[in-house]
């Protein structure tokens, strides 16, 4: 009979690279349906929340995550992430 090995599982849910920063003047507001959206200090979840942002509030875009699911808004010091399906890019 084989030996059984265990595989250590894949991180269900992988930080998300930075990728291109975001075309000047570019702007980014949350379309939460009445709802507010949690800002977080890394584009993954679990991340420190940084604060929140409500339906219809506009920030400046300052980066994209690589695979498009959350948006680096001008929010603090630093910025914050929110996931992009709660949030409308306009050109």
């Amino acid at each position: 009979e084989a030996p059984v090995t265990e595989t250590p599982a894949a991180d269900a849910t992988p930080e998300a690279e930075a990728t291109a920063e975001a075309a000047d003047g570019q702007m980014v507001t949350v379309a939460s349906n009445g709802g507010r959206v949690l800002v977080r200090a890394q584009p993954r979840v679990p991340s420190a929340i940084l604060g929140y942002v409500s339906d219809g509030d506009t920030f400046t875009l300052l980066e994209t995550s690589a695979d498009g699911a959350w948006l680096k808004i001008d929010f603090g010091s630093d910025g914050g992430w929110i996931t992009a399906n709660l949030a409308q890019v306009n050109p």
